[in-house]
């Protein structure tokens, strides 16, 4: 193979930001900038998983250039991502075979079961070449889709409509803890997983990232002045549109309008500051589609799993596991 390869190490993050910043100029990316500074904070410390990266994570070089990458959540649950510099390196055929090894190997998930390693693939519906590389290597179309849905700016300002004595506060007033208490009420972690307690660590995390924005981390607060909801944008004038990650609304709020009220907040925070940005991504939910996001990008999961005993059990004495990753 031309490339060279390397695990991924901590100083290799921005090369990876790079990779992803320059995929918005060929494709709605799956893995944009919202998803790996949420990655890269908010989820290792949900997931226990500070060093998830290092170990499942492989990198792709030409000559000091990264140009490849097999990518993961950082949550060691076998969910997996391709990554590349051009539409072209994406249709590399060797490439593809060892990126889907190097899946199936260091970057695959475990059943509870202790056997079974298993990896979801997600491949936007574009590329034909690596759906038709990985069916060929073994892995399977699924069920499991995920939908880019982005709102485009039409407005030069929307409408912020909240129930009466509610009002908004953005990064520069709000405490982690209310960041971390609106998602907990939104997203209903119990006090079995670690979202609950570190709630208020993960944010801070999030707060420290590259791409931060303050002005665009806002929080909507009850006639009390409690926090009932929370939005945040992610931005670099490189890119076509903004991106939010995560919404919440507490679930006793719902249905009041407040999400649509955040969001339209947020979109005149953003035009105000950055007048250019032509949209904004948002979730994978209903609620998106009826305020006028539309889907605009499509992918699938493409499954693999294979059950694999210890070498010490008698089914494991006669079997070639190798096989299985070729």
């Amino acid at each position: 193979m031309k490339y060279n390869f390397t695990f991924y190490s901590k100083d290799l993050y921005q090369e990876l930001l790079r990779l992803v910043l320059n995929s918005y100029e060929w494709e709605v990316p799956l893995v944009g900038i919202s998803r790996m500074e949420f990655s890269n904070s908010l989820n290792k410390i949900f997931c226990d998983s500070a060093t998830a990266w290092e170990k499942t994570v492989g990198c792709y070089f030409e000559q000091e250039k990264m140009v490849a990458c097999v990518w993961n959540e950082g949550c060691y649950d076998g969910t997996t991502f391709f990554l590349f510099d051009s539409k072209e390196r994406s249709k590399e055929e060797e490439l593809l075979v060892d990126m889907i090894k190097f899946a199936k190997t260091y970057g695959a998930g475990y059943k509870s079961d202790g056997r079974t390693r298993f990896v979801n693939l997600f491949i936007p519906d574009w590329n034909e070449t690596l759906i038709r590389v990985a069916t060929e290597h073994g892995l399977k179309k699924g069920g499991w889709t995920e939908k880019l849905n982005l709102f485009s700016f039409t407005e030069k300002k929307y409408e912020v409509v909240l129930p009466e004595g509610y009002c908004i506060i953005d990064g520069e007033s709000s405490p982690d803890s209310y960041l971390a208490n609106v998602h907990r009420h939104s997203f209903g972690y119990g006090s079995w997983e670690r979202a609950a307690e570190h709630g208020q660590e993960a944010f801070h995390a999030v707060r420290q990232m590259k791409y931060y924005n303050p002005k665009f981390d806002l929080c909507v607060l009850d006639r009390e002045k409690r926090p009932v909801a929370m939005a945040n944008i992610w931005y670099d004038k490189s890119m076509p549109y903004c991106e939010l990650e995560p919404l919440g609304v507490c679930w006793w709020e719902r249905r009041k309008g407040i999400g649509t009220a955040i969001l339209h907040e947020a979109m005149n925070r953003v035009l105000e500051q950055y007048p250019d940005c032509k949209g904004m991504l948002g979730g994978n939910q209903a609620f998106y589609q009826s305020i006028g996001y539309e889907t605009t990008a499509m992918a699938t999961a493409y499954y693999w799993e294979a059950e694999i005993f210890i070498s010490w059990e008698e089914q494991s004495l006669h079997m070639d596991y190798g096989k299985e990753v070729e």
